[in-house]
């Protein structure tokens, strides 16, 4: 747990120092604010660190490698005729990084990099509180799944930087997006139906309706899901791995997230996109979490929506009023989450955590 640690220390030392150098610029008639970049450039580098160069020690990684290799076998002709099971667009890349190695380690530099580009890209661009929303991706986020799921997290995080799109109504545009995502990860194509939902207004008639709609969606799970299973993930059954429930405290977080938002409704414009788009967002991944609770692998989907949260809890702290009682708030939530991150991941299978090199030590 020291690297897990160590990295979630140093991110709250630069956001905390990036911070109090730009309340003080804030004060002053004669000093500008630092530019995200000085936060951006040093934790960008020590997470990229560690996720490019992760060792084997996960379930997947090993089948990432028998994969990019097995591509590597074919020409780029033969990989269109070939059936090889996975996404068309994961298959090329690895080819064509095939082309310049066969070294495997060059596949995850080079998905760790887009990925943390395009979640970075939106936190740049959005969050009030770029260091804490960095932080909640770090501890609460898609992170560290995606050292398991790395093409689901590659194509949830293609989604998130078109969430630009979303936000301003660019339908064609969001659309492009989400069907780029679907060549790495064809869940992806679930958001095309989203790009209207997230988009309903914070108002008590509409949340009464998707309350409604949700109890309806958990009643009927079971025959949803079978129609579901036509397009995606046919090769499981109900004795497949993932198609059982998954432990209540999996739901937890998702659920405080909401509840945290819903008593801070106030704070949002509903008037914004934006906002609605977040907490809608918010919303869902709470209410895909608790299905996940009857089949394990719809936690899946909760990926396209928790970036949201990232988002939208450091905006409600931004509007707490009184500032020395925000940064208190804030600070609970930081232990939250160190709590959080090492309560998952003490004893799991990313537990110890080592570098590429020391794997055959």
């Amino acid at each position: 747990m020291t690297v897990y640690l160590t990295v979630n220390v140093l991110i709250v030392i630069f956001g905390l120092y990036f911070e109090s150098i730009n309340s003080k610029a804030d004060l002053s008639t004669y000093k500008k604010r630092l530019p995200n970049y000085f936060f951006i450039i040093p934790s960008f580098i020590l997470i990229f660190i560690i996720t490019a160069f992760r060792g084997d020690f996960t379930t997947d990684y090993t089948h990432y490698s028998d994969l990019f290799d097995l591509y590597n076998l074919f020409s780029f002709s033969e990989i269109f005729q070939a059936e090889l099971g996975q996404e068309i667009g994961y298959i090329l890349l690895s080819r064509i990084i095939g082309t310049f190695t066969n070294n495997e380690v060059y596949l995850f530099i080079v998905v760790s990099f887009v990925t943390l580009a395009c979640f970075y890209y939106q936190f740049n661009k959005y969050s009030v509180y770029i260091w804490l929303s960095v932080l909640m991706f770090v501890t609460v986020g898609s992170l560290y799944p995606s050292f398991n799921i790395m093409r689901q997290i590659l194509a949830t995080a293609i989604v998130f930087a078109g969430s630009t799109f979303l936000y301003e109504r660019k339908m064609t545009k969001y659309f492009l997006v989400v069907l780029v995502a679907s060549l790495f990860h064809t869940t992806s194509l679930i958001m095309f139906p989203f790009y209207f939902i997230l988009n309903f207004r914070l108002n008590f008639k509409n949340l009464t309706f998707i309350f409604a709609g949700s109890v309806v969606l958990m009643l009927f799970f079971d025959n949803i899901l079978s129609f579901i299973q036509q397009f995606f993930y046919t090769q499981y059954t109900v004795d497949s791995y993932g198609m059982t429930g998954q432990r209540f405290t999996n739901a937890v977080l998702p659920l405080a997230l909401f509840i945290f938002s819903l008593f801070n409704f106030k704070k949002l414009d509903s008037s914004s996109t934006i906002h609605r788009v977040w907490f809608n967002a918010v919303f869902f991944n709470a209410l895909f979490s608790v299905l996940s609770l009857q089949v394990q692998l719809v936690e899946r989907i909760t990926h396209f929506f928790s970036p949201y949260a990232m988002l939208l809890i450091p905006f409600m702290f931004s509007k707490m009023k009184n500032k020395h009682l925000r940064f208190i708030y804030i600070m609970i939530l930081v232990l939250m989450l160190f709590l959080y991150n090492f309560t998952v991941l003490s004893g799991s299978e990313y537990d110890p955590y080592y570098f590429i090199w020391d794997s055959s030590q």
